[in-house]
């Protein structure tokens, strides 16, 4: 669940376009993983998010190619970064309420 008050980013990665893309390819369903993968690559060009823009460029490719298994292959790598990601800001919300609660 999103709110107004996250960053455009956080909601980038939250979103349901990830798994979204994930079942278009594993049931080989090209063109919607082609939809999700060019406006999932739009959005992250938006964000300056460059290492999701060069893995949705490989993702499309190997979507053009039919070649399920090498997109799921980069789609595994960006999910895991993603979860980095998501780990790392939530850490930092963590540590800010503790620092928020210690100066109370």
């Amino acid at each position: 669940m999103t709110t107004k008050q996250e960053p455009e980013n956080l909601i980038f990665l939250k979103s349901y376009d990830f798994m979204k893309l994930g079942q278009a390819i594993e049931h080989g369903n090209w063109q919607v993983a082609a939809m999700t993968s060019q406006r999932m690559q739009k959005a992250a060009q938006e964000l300056n998010m460059d290492m999701f823009v060069r893995q949705l460029t490989n993702i499309r490719q190997c979507i053009m190619h039919k070649q399920g298994k090498a997109a799921k292959d980069i789609l595994a790598l960006m999910v895991a970064r993603r979860a980095q990601m998501l780990n790392d800001i939530e850490k930092g919300r963590n540590t800010q309420g503790r620092h928020e609660e210690q100066a109370e």
